[in-house]
């Protein structure tokens, strides 16, 4: 708690608006606060890890004070990384500068992983020549402290990344306790080592390579997928599902589509309204849903309608079938935007079918073929046309 409660008076006291996290210059204002606070702690504990590890001759201490001393450069990615990402949009870069944070986050992991490298490779070689390590009691509580202090920069950071929900701030955070864990490592190794155990102190280097080996690859991991293109979270989908289905003309919402941009989101998706609306009152639905999503997801959204023929008998009928199939079929998972057009020769079928996100290519147009067979069984004369729903799309 009182952890806590330091950091959020240093947030209070430099950023006085910092509950209006929506608002992009009160996040990049946070961003930059996590960072030169991490720059000036991390200097003045590298300082005092290398200057004990010097006097007691421990490798492993060393080490970890060359691992503090990359923290600040790390700090000063995140510096870096929240000035560009809080530009405006441009002409280059229409959708923000907000990915600038995943780079930016990915840059820390590969740090983190290469120093990890380097300790590895002369803890071994301690490892092999074994060097005797005297340190007291003083040298020993001098390591403690700076492993507290540590773990509450850690918290400190991540108390920031929770609030802005930042990637970049998330994995400093965790670069903070890595240190702290390397931290807690080293008391070992070098306590170990002063009761006549030296090789102890190789082993402390190792471990703590180790550790930051792995907390690269944990944090490359958490941000490649947002880099490449991740799902939405299924609470975003039920929660934007849940704000169109309230308005009054919504029949239901599918296609959903989301893009994040670091803080900018940007969203597209289909609502279904009666084929009897006029195009004006359609176009106000739109617009309505448009407003209510940036107002309550602080999203940029591209609203569609489908006109949905509500009194058609041929419909419904088709509607009754395709309800029977979906349990019949493992791929087979839904259908919307179902229409029934009708010419002078036949009738034309027409939906979006929705398949399993599994299901590959062969899988996707089996499934297709299947459901238009059954269909054509119930309707002889008619023309079925599916188009299968694309991966990205949801709801």
């Amino acid at each position: 708690m009182k952890k806590a409660f330091l950091s959020e008076l240093i947030l209070k006291a430099t950023v006085p608006e910092y509950q209006d996290t929506a608002d992009p210059v009160v996040r990049t204002r946070i961003g930059q606060l996590e960072a030169w606070v991490s720059i000036l702690v991390n200097g003045l504990l590298s300082a005092v890890k290398l200057a004990l590890g010097v006097m007691v001759n421990s490798l492993a201490l060393i080490a970890d004070g060359v691992h503090t001393l990359s923290d600040m450069a790390t700090s000063a990615v995140v510096l870096f990384g929240f000035k560009i990402s809080g530009k405006p949009a441009d002409k280059e870069h229409p959708f923000g500068h907000g990915r600038v944070e995943y780079v930016t986050t990915l840059i820390i992991a590969v740090m983190l992983a290469v120093i990890g490298y380097e300790f590895i490779k002369s803890a071994i070689g301690r490892l092999i020549e074994p060097v005797p390590v005297a340190a007291g009691w003083g040298i020993l509580s001098a390591i403690f402290l700076t492993l507290l202090v540590k773990a509450w920069l850690g918290q400190f950071s991540m108390l920031l990344g929770l609030r802005i929900d930042s990637l970049t701030l998330k994995a400093d955070a965790w670069h903070h306790r890595s240190d702290a864990i390397s931290s807690l490592l080293v008391l070992a190794a070098v306590g170990g080592s002063s009761l006549g155990y030296p090789a102890l102190d190789g082993v402390g280097g190792i471990l703590v390579g180790a550790y930051l080996i792995w907390s690269g690859f944990v944090i490359a991991k958490g941000v490649i997928d947002p880099l490449l293109g991740q799902p939405p979270p299924p609470e975003l989908v039920g929660r934007i599902r849940e704000l169109c289905r309230g308005q009054e003309q919504v029949i239901d919402v599918h296609d959903i589509t989301v893009h994040d941009y670091g803080h900018h989101r940007f969203m597209a998706l289909h609502v279904e309204v009666s084929d009897r609306l006029s195009a004006q009152k359609s176009h106000d639905v739109a617009e309505g849903i448009q407003d209510l999503l940036r107002q309550e997801l602080g999203a940029y959204a591209t609203v569609h309608t489908d006109p949905i023929d509500l009194e058609s008998e041929v419909v419904h009928q088709v509607s009754s079938l395709l309800d029977d199939l979906v349990p019949r079929s493992d791929t087979f998972t839904g259908y919307h935007d179902l229409r029934v057009v009708n010419t002078p020769e036949y009738e034309v079928i027409l939906f979006d079918m929705v398949v399993s996100p599994d299901a590959g290519a062969v899988k996707r147009q089996a499934t297709r073929r299947w459901v238009q067979r059954e269909l054509i069984k119930d309707f002889p004369n008619a023309r079925v046309s599916i188009h299968v729903s694309p991966p990205h799309a949801y709801g």
